[in-house]
């Protein structure tokens, strides 16, 4: 008795190799016994028929030399025509050697007797040419040689007529047999293919069948139902595999008693935990429909969680600039950096630092997102306090600098007497500080007018290579004064972007005059410019002396000045602030890329312009 599935489908394997081959040895005694047939048909009287159709061919070759002859008396074609009979008479010795018909003999002796009286006739018109010129020698062409060539060409005929009167014959015997063969090969093979199908489809029914009862448990099971048993009806590897699954189903069931008041006591505490944030929190599932939102949101937004849940993100809060921030975060399947928005709420401005974390399962593929909004209103206000003070003071130090810097000029320039060389390098210090902190007080105001009054940009559609250009025409003698060269790489028809073209320039003036100031004699700057996706990259990357990985992510605030470089190109810390503050206006990211002692690579985007 089979018991294993192995054995069991090698059984169904084997039945139908027998059919298979059954079939097929069938098949190949009936195509043998036409092989013998078509070969009988056609080789001996195809033979004659391709000889006497050849020897056709050149007897009309050697027809055609004699009239070239006659007109032209060529050696060259005589000796042609004599070729022409060698090949001739190697096709009649084929038709000789291959005598199979009643008549064909008869045709054979007549061809061969008539062409060597062929040969003769061209002897003698040759002599008569020679002799009598050429107007004899076709007269006796038309009267003797043209008789001669008629016979050849009907004893010709009269071979191949023979052969294919027999040819035709044995095709209408050759058709019966392969009408026949073919008849018995289509009722073997479909009596075959319908036995083969009926029985696997039997066999694997009766061997398959408790894997068909084990998979409708399986898929209840699946459904929650836990209170199922597969009937085990085989002693082989699925009845092994069914009294497995049972088993494991009466353990899964005890698990469940044990585990399920658990899982549902932390559940409970995760909600409670999410509830009891202060800062709105959302819980988003990948077709951005709210699962879960604590109180904070609901009374910021105003808005029910029984009536949130299960609608669009954008049904429950209609702000536009969030969801495109959820979407980014969603198609690029990771964590992005938070993001500071403000949101209008009551007439007031609320700012919020927005916080994004994707839900992953084991696969690593997303199951929701979670959104936190942290409150960073009193902060900002703070901050624009701040601001408002530093704006304040820069604009009081302003008038008292300029003065101060008037009163150097004018002691330098000795409109007010004679100095000497220890009072005028006392000057000379002075002016130099106060223009540092000019500068600085020029750079304070500036960042504090850019953060806080966003209608002084004026942006346009613009090309970035026009940008690109208008920057770098201005750092070309201050490089090559240091030996530095400057390559640009900018990709071509790149898509124009929605800029201020003065304070875009502003940006890359400053990266460009740090690369200048940062590098030594030798070493080059290269510019580039490139889209991916929808954004325009533009790179800034110089081989000199490179930043310290502790200052990489701290370069950009303000005031910020990396130790151990040259005091002497030290600025004011506020260059890089004012730049990321300008590309975040403009819906961009910068940041650097940069290793102690090989060079720095500041990268800023710019999204398409929609």
């Amino acid at each position: 008795m089979i018991k294993g599935l192995k054995q069991k489908l090698t059984t169904i394997y084997l039945v139908l190799v027998l059919i298979i081959a059954m079939v097929g040895g069938s098949g190949v005694v009936t195509l043998s016994n036409l092989k013998g047939a078509v070969e009988g048909l056609m080789i001996a009287n195809y033979k004659s028929i391709n000889a006497a159709n050849n020897m056709m061919e050149v007897l009309e070759k050697q027809n055609i030399n004699i009239i070239n002859y006659i007109h032209m008396g060529n050696s060259q074609i005589t000796k042609e025509f004599y070729n022409n009979s060698n090949e001739f008479y190697e096709w009649f010795n084929i038709e000789s050697s291959n005598i199979t018909e009643t008549g064909e003999r008869e045709y054979v002796e007549q061809i061969k007797n008539e062409y060597v009286d062929f040969m003769r006739l061209f002897s003698k018109l040759q002599e008569i040419r020679n002799t009598k010129g050429t107007e004899e020698a076709l007269t006796f062409y038309d009267n003797e040689v043209i008789s001669s060539v008629t016979l050849i060409r009907k004893d010709l005929r009269g071979i191949s007529t023979v052969n294919e009167q027999v040819m035709l014959k044995n095709k209408d015997l050759v058709t019966g047999d392969v009408r026949n063969s073919t008849q018995f090969i289509l009722i073997l093979s479909i009596t075959s293919v319908l036995g083969g199908f009926f029985l696997s489809i039997f066999l694997i029914n009766k061997f398959l069948k408790p894997i068909y009862l084990l998979t409708e448990t399986i898929k209840l099971v699946k459904e929650g139902d836990l209170n199922q048993q597969t009937p085990v009806i085989s002693n082989d590897e699925i009845g092994v595999l069914a009294k497995e699954f049972n088993n494991m189903i009466k353990r899964l069931q005890a698990f469940e008693q044990s585990t399920l008041g658990k899982l549902m006591e932390e559940r409970n505490k995760s909600i409670t935990i999410v509830k009891s944030i202060s800062d709105p929190l959302i819980v988003l599932d990948t077709n951005f429909k709210v699962m879960v939102l604590n109180k904070a949101c609901e009374k910021f937004f105003n808005i029910k969680e029984d009536k949130a849940i299960g609608k669009h993100f954008l049904e429950v809060i209609r702000y536009g600039e969030l969801f495109d921030y959820i979407w980014e975060t969603y198609e690029g399947n990771e964590e992005t950096t938070p993001r500071i928005m403000t949101i209008k709420n009551d007439n007031k401005e609320y700012y919020f630092n927005i916080t994004l974390s994707v839900i992953k399962n084991g696969l690593s593929n997303i199951n929701g997102i979670i959104v936190f909004l942290q409150d960073v209103t009193e902060l900002k206000e703070l901050e624009k306090m701040k601001n408002d003070f530093v704006s304040s003071a820069s604009h009081e130090f302003k008038t008292p600098l300029t003065s101060l810097m008037m009163g150097a000029s004018l002691l330098m320039e000795k409109n007010m007497g004679v100095i000497n060389d220890k009072q005028q390098e006392i000057v000379k210090t002075i002016q130099e500080d106060a223009d540092k902190l000019l500068n600085l007080v020029n750079n304070l105001l500036k960042l504090s007018t850019m953060e806080y009054d966003k209608s002084l940009f004026k942006l346009k559609e613009e090309n970035i290579e026009d940008i690109i250009n208008n920057s770098v025409k201005d750092f070309y003698k201050l490089a090559e004064s240091k030996n530095i060269e400057i390559y640009l790489d900018i990709e071509k028809k790149l898509p124009k972007v929605m800029v201020d073209f003065e304070k875009l320039t502003w940006v890359i003036n400053n990266l460009l005059n740090n690369a200048v100031k940062f590098t030594t004699s030798g070493d080059q700057i290269y510019i580039s410019s490139y889209k991916n996706h929808s954004k325009i990259f533009v790179s800034i990357k110089d081989t000199g002396i490179g930043i310290s990985e502790e200052y990489l992510d701290k370069i950009f605030d303000k005031f910020v000045q990396v130790k151990g470089q040259d005091s002497s190109n030290s600025g004011t810390g506020l260059g890089l602030a004012i730049s990321k503050q300008i590309v975040e206006v403009h819906s961009g990211e910068i940041w650097c890329e940069s290793e102690l002692g090989k060079g720095s690579n500041f990268i800023f985007t710019l999204p398409i312009k929609n």
